[in-house]
């Protein structure tokens, strides 16, 4: 069993009027949202369950009519055991950050 949660960004680029087609995808698909999209171009986030199932995703996105581009930008794994545990604080390092107190 895959006991990681991966997190992606891809930046689809498609024709305007295949905005609706990529949208009704994406719907039918729990492991993407959109997360922004300006005329030809959208931006998709990828939280799932593995590599596999993400490249299957892109590979179906470029089959979706009007799409001219998918590019993976992000992608990160996590064990999801970890993303369950609070967050620590990030400590200061004591270097200089340039910032004047």
């Amino acid at each position: 069993m895959n006991d990681e949660v991966h997190i992606a960004s891809l930046v689809v680029r498609h024709r305007p009027d295949a905005g609706p087609r990529l949208e009704a995808w994406v719907g039918k698909c729990p492991a993407l949202e959109i997360a922004g999209r300006d005329g030809a171009c959208s931006i998709l986030l990828y939280e799932g369950s593995g590599t596999r199932e993400l490249m299957e995703l892109i590979e179906d996105c470029q089959a979706t009519p009007g799409v001219v581009s998918v590019n993976l930008i992000y992608h990160h794994a996590e064990p999801r055991d970890a993303l369950e545990q609070p967050a620590s604080p990030l400590e200061h390092s004591g270097a200089s950050d340039g910032l004047a107190s």
